[in-house]
């Protein structure tokens, strides 16, 4: 089984692509730097998978690699898994986050076309919704694989730092684009409290000067 077999998508990579898209997505789907024989897409799973993230983010980084026409195919895609995951009882709130900044990005670069947008703007909003679930999968300690930290420990004779440690949280494209949406459309309010929601959350884009930025332009409006 190679990955496409793992997240259903062997049906789809083969109608929805043409064969020079396929090749050319293949070829250059190389994650960790790893390089092998034939296409890493295509090489068989072996192993227990413990990657935290899942089918968007695969999706995601296939999105970057394709190239022209190919690249909007496999953003629907990763879009419309995306939602997938969201109706789903248990949700990869990490997987669903990560994915979302890739598609964020993929249609704002293509802002002056009115449909992409407002896509980014409807991205920018999901994004933000599901922000409190996604602080608390990205702050968790990070936990050894395949061992549990008090037993690893017992083995090592000692205490190891970072793992108990809750991490910082990374930049949220959300919350920093949106702010900027609003900014530019004039809503320098609406600017405001959201950079102030995105402090409170502890995402990391430097949003204390953003919003004395923004107070200060709103004075000086008034």
């Amino acid at each position: 089984m190679d990955i496409l077999d793992k997240y259903d998508l062997k049906e789809w990579w083969n109608t929805s692509l043409t064969p020079e898209q396929r090749n050319q997505i293949a070829r250059d789907y190389q994650p960790m730097g790893f390089t092998l024989g034939v296409p890493y897409l295509y090489a068989k799973i072996v192993g227990k998978d413990n990657c935290e993230t899942g089918k968007c983010c695969f999706l995601d980084v296939l999105a970057c690699v394709a190239i022209d026409g190919a690249k909007a195919i496999v953003a629907n895609k990763t879009e419309e898994a995306v939602k997938e995951t969201l109706n789903q009882p248990r949700k990869n709130f990490k997987d669903i986050h990560l994915a979302l900044t890739g598609l964020i990005k993929h249609h704002y670069r293509q802002r002056d076309d009115q449909a992409h947008y407002q896509k980014a703007k409807e991205l920018c909003w999901l994004q933000i919704s599901i922000s409190t679930h996604a602080a608390k999968t990205f702050s968790k300690p990070i936990q050894p694989k395949g061992i549990s930290l008090k037993k690893l420990e017992g083995i090592l004779g000692r205490k190891l730092a970072g793992y108990a440690t809750p991490q910082t949280l990374p930049s949220h494209v959300g919350y920093k684009q949106m702010a900027i949406i609003l900014e530019k459309e004039g809503d320098l309010e609406g600017a405001i409290k959201l950079s102030q929601k995105a402090l409170k959350q502890g995402w990391t884009d430097n949003y204390d000067k953003r919003i004395v930025k923004l107070a200060a332009k709103l004075a000086k409006r008034k």
